[in-house]
């Protein structure tokens, strides 16, 4: 990924467009911009890489990037992400590992990274416009949540209930008698 200059006239179109930043005012975009960096990645680049530490968000400014996951040596895709689409927010509160890999669809991608310390400078400089990203955020975080909880009941709506594992086992302890 490489370092490109950051134009802040034509940034602040995706930034209203983005649901974390939809809500501050040119001024205050304007501070978080500040703080920025824009990535342009290639094709197939990995912009976060599953299991390996971050400590930043990015906001895709220019593209689209897929989201994919490691399952037995196999890349198993989760979505695509395109222009206005945060990722990596979790990295911000949190020193965990990356649950996802996130790779650049094609060439000429471009992403805006905002590290932890750079957040949390601008949410202890502008208390007011760090609510309503912080809001945001826990909004985004739960509809995650929730798409999990639902992808998860789906998986295991055909699985076997506690009923059905005690009518198995009172089955079996009557053929011991």
């Amino acid at each position: 990924m490489n370092s490109v200059p950051l134009n802040k006239t034509e940034l602040l179109p995706v930034m209203k467009k983005s649901y974390m930043f939809r809500h501050l005012s040119e001024a205050e975009t304007g501070l978080v911009l500040d703080s920025a960096v824009m990535l342009e990645c290639l094709k197939d680049e990995k912009i976060i890489v599953e299991h390996e530490p971050s400590d930043s968000l990015y906001l895709i400014a220019a593209g689209s990037v897929r989201v994919t996951v490691t399952e037995k040596e196999k890349e198993v895709y989760i979505c695509t992400l395109g222009e206005g689409d945060v990722f990596g927010e979790a990295a911000l509160f949190v020193n965990l590992k990356r649950t996802a890999n996130v790779v650049a669809s094609d060439d000429g991608i471009q992403v805006l990274r905002i590290r932890r310390e750079d957040f949390m400078k601008y949410l202890k400089g502008q208390p007011s416009a760090g609510i309503k990203v912080l809001f945001m955020i826990i909004f985004s975080l739960l509809r995650k949540l929730r798409e999990a909880n639902m992808e998860l009941a789906y998986e295991r709506k055909d699985d076997a209930g506690q009923d059905d594992i005690d009518k198995i086992m009172a089955s079996f302890q009557e053929e011991m008698k």
